[in-house]
């Protein structure tokens, strides 16, 4: 080693397993830009902007690494969750609630270690009052999944950047026997082309106006990750009551769609994050309400694509006023499949809370990954061998954020070696048929990488904060299909 440096450890806050050995000179001048210069080569983040020293105070540009540092962590905006850090609401609480509440609603479910921690890092972020888990909740990239956060202000990046992101359920037809596992999936076919029709005209029937350059190539489309759509039919029926509100009854084939505002999302997030990779607005700032307006065109924007998503799969199967309607048409054309829900996993809200002893007060709530608990039954999807859930929120929503989860959550993290084993064949143990031509993403997707779906209702039950009312079994669940064409 020459003898004008030293080693330094830098670790990546957000997943403390990577970490990397730095010579710092000891003559460099400005050691912080030396070393995120380093971080963001080695761990391949050029968005990482800020350096913790050990405990969580933050090293600035213009300070000198004194020579017993031997660990620095490297961070993106997130809080600090290396060691030695504070207990919540030491750091950055608010004057106002000094109480800061952390939960995790999760008895049956397992939840990662990591993710609590990076739950407990967001109650530190300044103005937080409560952060909770939900039973799907499990590490992200910079701030946990499957939670909601409840503050005196809105952070942009713990909403993140699928702005929007939900699952709609719709009537498709009532007539189960003709949809066959294998042949729907063979008809599911362009779904991930543009679409041909007139985008603006669908935009502007739903209230949209307003023009992005992700309308034409992306409306309309599932995306990739975690998303997908999923024709699927009753499998058991809880409530009847609840379940003939909503009109979901035996006989009848539905479909879920499980998408949000594609690219528009993270194009909101990045124009937010320029000066700082996690900004906090106020309230009564200028610009919340900037952001607010931005947020609420994707939420809407990703509404529209859900529905566009459903008409298209409708196109595929055929299906026309005919199937779902008793009155005579002249002509058939394809349908808008009837909506019956329609929920948003990545949004803000304004809600009522009360927090410990504090009188109730009005706060922003944050959910990242977690369905609302305000907006009456809401789709509880498993794993893509696994039934969903439908669930009807109860209680006041005061113990759970108003907010339920979203989904079974992840197990296991995309890169985890243990879904590596094989590529999953396309039939499910239920018997259900998966389009995927992806190989990597049918990895990422397989079964054991999601938590079981019914310890998460069970969860939800326990603290009265949901009751599940039907069971839905999957028939064909779509994520991608790349057509080859040849020549």
């Amino acid at each position: 080693m020459p003898s004008n440096t030293r080693p330094l450890t830098i670790i990546l806050n957000a997943n403390q397993s990577k970490r990397t050995i730095y010579l710092l000179s000891l003559d460099a001048p400005t050691p912080h830009s030396l070393i995120l210069a380093e971080a963001r080569n080695k761990f391949r983040l050029k968005s990482l902007s800020q350096i913790y020293l050990k405990g969580g105070a933050l090293f600035s540009p213009d300070q000198t690494l004194h020579l017993d540092v031997r660990e620095v962590w490297v961070s993106k905006g997130e809080p600090y969750v290396g060691k030695d850090a504070p207990a919540p609401g030491v750091m950055g609480a608010n004057a106002a609630s000094p109480e800061v509440r952390v939960d995790v609603i999760a008895e049956e479910s397992y939840v990662d270690p990591e993710a609590v921690k990076q739950l407990k890092a967001v109650a530190r972020l300044e103005g937080v009052a409560a952060a909770i888990g939900m039973p799907d909740l499990h590490p992200g990239n910079r701030f946990p999944i499957g939670c909601a956060i409840a503050a005196h202000g809105v952070y942009p990046a713990l909403i993140g950047t699928d702005v929007g992101c939900g699952i709609a359920l719709y009537r498709l037809a009532a007539t189960p026997s003709r949809f066959l596992p294998s042949k729907i999936a063979s008809r599911l076919r362009g779904l991930d082309d543009p679409w041909d029709g007139d985008v603006s005209a669908w935009l502007a029937e739903r209230g949209i106006l307003k023009e992005s350059e992700f309308d034409k190539p992306s409306l309309g489309t599932v995306g990739a990750g975690n998303h997908f759509a999923e024709i699927c039919v009753v499998e058991e029926v809880k409530d009847d009551e609840a379940c003939e509100r909503i009109g979901v009854r035996n006989g009848v084939v539905y479909l879920l769609v499980h998408t949000g505002s594609r690219g528009l999302g993270k194009s909101i997030l990045e124009a937010h994050s320029q000066a700082n990779s996690n900004p906090f607005y106020p309230e009564g700032s200028p610009e919340l309400s900037t952001y607010l307006e931005e947020h609420d065109y994707a939420v809407q924007w990703a509404v529209a694509n859900r529905d566009l998503v459903a008409y298209r799969i409708a196109s595929c199967l055929g299906l026309t006023l005919e199937d779902n309607d008793e009155t005579e048409h002249t002509e058939s054309r394809p349908i808008m499949p009837e909506k019956l829900v329609d929920v948003t996993h990545n949004s803000v809200t304004r809600h009522t809370l009360s927090v410990g002893d504090q009188e109730a007060q009005d706060l922003w709530v944050h959910r990242k990954g977690a369905a609302p608990a305000d907006m009456g039954v809401a789709p509880c999807p498993g794993s893509r061998g696994d039934f969903s859930w439908l669930l009807q929120p109860v209680g006041d929503g005061n113990d759970n954020a108003h907010s339920l989860a979203h989904g079974a959550g992840r197990l296991h993290p995309r890169g985890a070696a243990t879904l590596r084993k094989n590529i999953p064949g396309s039939t499910t143990s239920l018997g259900s048929e998966v389009v995927c031509t992806d190989s990597a993403l049918m990895i990422e997707e397989r079964p054991e990488a999601y938590k079981g779906v019914q310890a998460v209702v069970d969860d939800l039950e326990k603290r009265g904060c949901a009751r599940g009312i039907a069971k839905l079994r999957p028939i064909v669940t779509y994520k991608v299909r790349s057509e080859v064409t040849k020549k």
